[in-house]
């Protein structure tokens, strides 16, 4: 990529070659089915790398592909706003979308960011996973095929692949990281660590990324004029340690900027809202649960960026009508809603919603409610606390949700019985009081309490 290229321009002249050439010959970096900034920075950043950095010559042709379909880009403000700054001002036009796509398409090699297992609608036959980069649980897939293969916990996705780009970037400027990327990279890091704010997701592998991009990113077009990046530290890769890295203006500003679009989902639909962050598993059911039968069960996860109280004040009894409609709509046995978001005295808080259908588990007598229920309450790593239906309006007194001292309040056998969600359909709420535990720690758990693996 010349110097003289945008990352715009570069994206738009690989999506064009890929589709002529109907993909033969090239490698699609996809992320995972959820869509959000780490996955789509991840994606974009690793087919960078490949095409400048690829082993053979024959491997380089590298396309990143967004799972986001084009209707749905309106859902995650702040991917739109990360990508203007990245100077995709035309996400349709230069980012290859599913749409896009041909059912006919030759491509069989498949890069995987920011998870490990290549998804059913792409695999084939013919299909070769031959790249890895995340930073979930590792589920020891492709490990003949896959090189590079880095699965670590870390903050964010992006972090590993600027990692990479670190080891072999050089004084050769054709192969530097352009200003745009490096914008893009660092504010999935930003995002994903909340600043990279001590005591939050970051370790010092964000940090180090962090600190390699800056200065990159301090050229871009669209920061170069910000008054940040005037009051920055100045100088090049190398400039910042990694105890500073966290407290540059430019890395405040980004995460205010993306947190606050992050955040702006006040207009969209409990539909919108289930979906805008989801994830959807596949899991064997155990033989006690399957009765020595086998099966299998869909589940799904949810991340939303508002509190219960704010996502059932719409409207509780269509919020409930809306939530059953999309798992009736994924054909779900268990959905989650895994809430996150900051309080009045800005304190991060988390709340699980768990909602059970038996009806396609087979397994009867609430079964697999019960056993999701008392696995999830056991798990140390997420230190959940059964909270009351009427804490929401249901069957009793709304409790205020910036009350600090509201899991002390005994749950009566009233609160116990007055969920909105009717038979055949058992829900649980809970307050999460790990703030840490995301859904990479959740659905791991959840895959082990299913299948029986739980020790």
């Amino acid at each position: 990529m010349s110097t003289a290229t945008t990352l715009s321009q570069y994206l738009q002249r690989q999506k064009a070659q890929f589709l002529q050439d109907n993909g033969l010959g090239w490698t699609i970096v996809m992320g995972n089915e959820a869509g959000d900034l780490d996955t789509v920075a991840s994606s974009i950043g690793f087919a960078w790398y490949q095409a400048q950095y690829g082993a053979q010559d024959c491997h380089r042709k590298a396309i990143a592909l967004v799972p986001t379909p084009r209707a749905d880009f309106s859902l995650r403000p702040e991917n739109i706003h990360a990508l203007a700054l990245a100077g995709i001002t035309d996400p349709f036009g230069e980012l290859l979308c599913p749409e896009d796509l041909s059912a006919a398409h030759h491509c069989t090699r498949y890069a995987l960011v920011d998870h490990n297992t290549l998804d059913t609608r792409y695999s084939s036959s013919d299909a070769r996973v031959v790249a890895v980069i995340d930073h979930h649980e590792d589920e020891g897939k492709y490990r003949d095929t896959a090189s590079p293969r880095i699965i670590e916990p870390c903050g964010s996705s992006a972090s590993l692949v600027t990692s990479l780009c670190m080891s072999y970037s050089s004084s050769d400027h054709h192969s530097q990281i352009p200003p745009e990327l490096a914008v893009l990279l660092l504010s999935a890091i930003t995002i994903d660590t909340q600043g990279l704010r001590k005591g939050g997701k970051a370790i010092d592998v964000d940090r180090a990324a962090a600190a390699w991009l800056l200065p990159y990113a301090k050229n871009a077009s669209s920061l170069s004029s910000s008054p940040d990046v005037a009051s920055d530290t100045p100088g090049g890769p190398g400039t910042y340690t990694l105890e500073e890295i966290s407290g540059q203006p430019l890395i405040s500003s980004l995460a205010t900027a993306l947190n606050s679009e992050k955040r702006a989902v006040s207009d969209l639909s409990t539909r919108d809202l289930l979906r805008r962050d989801y994830k959807q598993y596949t899991f064997q059911l155990s033989s006690a649960l399957s009765r020595g039968t086998g099966g299998t069960i869909q589940a799904g996860l949810s991340t939303v960026p508002l509190p219960l109280s704010t996502f059932f004040k719409s409207g509780s009894a269509s919020v409930v009508a809306m939530t059953v409609a999309w798992m009736e709509e994924c054909g779900l046995s268990i959905l989650g809603v895994l809430t996150t978001y900051r309080n009045k005295k800005d304190k991060g808080r988390r709340e699980q919603l768990w909602i059970v259908d038996e009806r396609n588990a087979g397994s009867g007598q609430r079964e697999l409610a019960h056993a999701l229920f008392n696995g999830l309450e056991a798990q140390e790593t997420l230190l959940l606390k059964r909270v009351a239906y009427s804490r929401y309006g249901f069957g009793g007194s709304k409790v205020d949700d910036d009350d600090d001292n509201e899991d002390e309040t005994p749950l009566s056998a009233v609160d116990l019985a007055s969920s909105p969600f009717k038979d055949p359909f058992i829900a649980r709420v809970y307050n999460q009081k790990n703030t840490h535990a995301s859904r990479k720690q959740v659905a791991p758990i959840l895959k082990r309490i299913v299948e029986g693996e739980l020790d």
